[in-house]
């Protein structure tokens, strides 16, 4: 890989392999038809198994893998064909004419067609990479590398992961640093001497320095490190190159700190050892960088070995981004959700409502939201909606819709005239590309309920004696999806509620999920709603508890009128 030159910081990039070259990810990915026969086979397969494509494609794959057992390949693709995944490990001679032993997998598509019907997955194992020589291992390690780090947007956990993977296989210890506040979607801070704070998010050491007391103490994870202007960690990341250096050119303190903790009995160690910075460089910003250390016994970082370290802070910088991008848009949404979702509401009395609101996961948010307006001291209007998607949009989606409403609530408007005109602002809201919505306006004195959705679940009606009914009101369409023109598709139901009775709204994730349709989920809420707890909040919490494994957000109001 060409050194960027001058002092801009590289943009990092995977090279291109030339033809056929080994492959990055080190695993080939093969597509077959019905019959077992090949209609793709791409340059990761052509480098594994020393044949190009145009040998290849067409040809049955039991012919293409010479010294297998054929009738293993054959049972393999025909249950994968079937829909039964499998798993072999076959020795198999490439076309170069080397056995080696490879894992496969054997997955069916669940949407097969001309492009294939079977998904084949080889890999070399440790042995045939240890056979095969340095190259391979080179790219057993970036594998190994993607696959870790690149399953979670914990930045701590490919922190960790980074070090693991280098320690002791590339270096005798490693460690990651990050700018100080950048995790946090801080700016750099702006020191007067030019040095740089940073913080050590993960180090790994080698037996021999475990060894060594007061190793871990002196450099532990998470502490923030001055560099000063002159430090080569501070010249790699404002150059966007890597930089290889040894004691020498340490600052005399620092030098002094790691001979101390080392014991400083074996003079002349430090200069049997060697360091190596690389830049954690993504989408044009540095974002730290990775160092690594070798000790007497080992060969000095030059050619290959600073090739490989770029390569693997580069997959890493993507990966701590990754993260840093997703936590930021998290803080986003939980901050709408929080401060703009109601915390209590103004119920007229003769009215009693309980609701919950249930994320997904504690690292996801949606656009379900609910909402109870007060009317008039005898009229109340209860909400109850879904915008489309997770994260800040969605957030973002619910925040408007649920403003909108209260601002249209305010004309006193009946519900489907409620919802016609939040359809049409839909429209001119970007952030809106489809949601449901149900609006109900209930009338304490007259006992009767208002109520219109657009496209959302229906709402129950439990009757004071225990009859809980589905009420069956006309769907309309989600907000955002009918034509402005012709949006004359909400209807309003007028229903009787008598005192005791209680009304429950709910998003689908309530209802719905991969074990269950919507049906049989309203028909399982409807059975809960049927034996209420001692109080509103209890039968409320006992609905959300009883909940099967969960999809997707649920939000639940539920709103009961007095005796």
């Amino acid at each position: 890989m060409a050194h960027a030159t001058g002092s801009e910081p590289r943009t990092g990039g995977l090279r291109r392999p030339r033809p056929w070259a080994p492959h990055l990810s080190g695993v080939a990915a093969v597509l077959l038809d019905e019959e077992g026969r090949v209609t793709q086979w791409g340059g990761a397969a052509a480098w594994l198994f020393a044949r190009p494509p145009e040998r290849a494609v067409g040809r049955h794959l039991a012919e293409l893998l010479p010294g297998a057992r054929a009738e293993t390949v054959l049972r393999a693709v025909a249950d994968a064909v079937g829909g039964t995944p499998g798993s072999d490990l076959l020795q198999v001679e490439s076309g170069d004419g080397r056995a080696r032993e490879i894992a496969f997998t054997w997955e069916p598509l669940h949407r097969p067609g001309p492009w294939g019907a079977v998904l084949v997955t080889a890999a070399a194992t440790a042995q045939a990479r240890e056979t095969a020589g340095p190259g391979a291992e080179r790219l057993a390690l970036l594998h190994e590398l993607s696959t870790r780090a690149g399953a979670t947007l914990d930045p701590l956990r490919v922190a960790e992961d980074a070090v693991s993977v280098a320690v002791p296989r590339f270096a005798d210890s490693a460690g990651l640093y990050v700018a100080e506040g950048l995790l946090r979607d801080e700016t750099y801070p702006d020191h007067a001497d030019g040095s740089l704070a940073l913080r050590r998010l993960a180090l790994r050491l080698t037996p021999r320095e475990l060894q060594v007391t007061g190793w871990p103490t002196a450099f532990p994870s998470g502490e923030i490190v001055r560099y000063y202007a002159r430090h080569p960690a501070h010249r790699c990341m404002a150059t966007g190159r890597p930089v290889v250096y040894t004691v020498e050119e340490l600052d005399p303190a620092e030098a002094g700190r790691i001979a101390g903790v080392l014991g400083g009995a074996r003079p002349g160690l430090l200069d049997e050892t060697t360091f190596l910075a690389v830049p954690l460089t993504a989408r044009g910003m540095v974002l730290g960088f990775l160092s690594f250390i070798r000790g007497p016994g080992r060969p000095r970082f030059a050619g290959d070995d600073i090739k490989l370290a770029e390569d693997v802070a580069g997959r890493v910088a993507v990966c701590l981004d990754n993260a840093r991008l997703y936590s930021r848009e998290r803080r986003t949404a939980r901050a709408l959700q929080q401060n703009l979702a109601p915390q209590s509401f103004h119920v007229p009395p003769g009215l009693e409502v309980a609701h919950r609101y249930l994320p997904v996961s504690a690292m996801t948010v949606g656009g379900d939201w609910y909402d109870v307006i007060s009317l008039s001291d005898t009229r109340v209007a209860l909400v109850v909606g879904d915008a489309m998607g997770h994260g800040a949009v969605a957030a973002g989606a619910m925040t408007q819709l649920r403003a909108s409403v209260r601002t249209l609530a305010g004309f006193d408007l009946p519900p489907d005239e409620v919802l016609r005109r939040l359809d049409l602002m839909a429209g001119d809201l970007d952030a809106i590309q489809c949601a449901t919505c149900l609006y109900a306006v209930i009338d304490l004195p007259a006992r009767t309920c208002a109520l219109s959705r657009a496209g959302h679940p229906p709402p129950i009606l439990v009757h004071p004696d225990g009859t809980a009914t589905v009420l069956d009101l006309p769907a309309g369409l989600a907000l955002g999806v009918g034509d402005p023109e012709h949006s004359l598709v909400f209807e309003t139901t007028h229903v009787t509620v008598p005192a005791g009775a209680t009304l429950a709204l709910y998003t689908d994730g309530l209802v719905e999920s991969r074990e269950q349709d919507i049906d049989t989920g309203i028909a399982t809420l409807r059975d809960h709603l049927r034996s209420p707890g001692p109080t509103l909040d209890a039968t409320c919490a006992a609905v959300i508890d009883a909940l099967p494994v969960q999809y997707d957000d649920v939000a639940l109001l539920l709103a009961r009128v007095a005796r």
